[in-house]
């Protein structure tokens, strides 16, 4: 069993938020002890890792919440789930490529600061 602030640390987000995905029902209940101080399971590890996936891959609260219900029930719509992994699966491919951008513009500046450092490069 795992704090919540053990869980938090081990997933990198606050307790808060933690409590408020339990609160909107993207998590299990956790199980509570007298004091009312959380205890999380094994299987609720698994549930806060996908949870956190899922956010940090762009679905908002509303959207995990749909998937994580749509997937779990007995008939699930299979080609609503995987149309929508492949939307985020989209935009994390426009944010990689964002990133390469920046990362490219960021190496010309280093390059050309490197060169003027050597007398190389004259700028007027």
């Amino acid at each position: 069993m795992y704090t919540i602030a053990e869980v938090a640390q081990k997933f990198h987000v606050s307790k808060n938020t933690l409590r408020y995905y339990e609160s909107v029902n993207l998590l299990p209940s956790i199980q509570r002890d007298d004091n009312g101080i959380r205890h999380y399971s094994e299987a609720d590890l698994e549930a806060v890792n996908r949870v956190v996936h899922m956010r940090r891959l762009g679905a908002s609260v509303k959207e995990a919440l749909w998937f994580d219900q749509e997937m779990s029930q007995a008939n699930p719509d299979y080609d609503e789930g995987i149309a929508f992994l492949r939307q985020l699966d989209a935009t994390l491919d426009q944010k990689i490529a964002e990133i390469a951008q920046q990362k490219e513009f960021l190496t010309h500046k280093i390059d050309m600061l490197q060169q003027q450092k050597q007398g190389q490069l004259n700028i007027d």
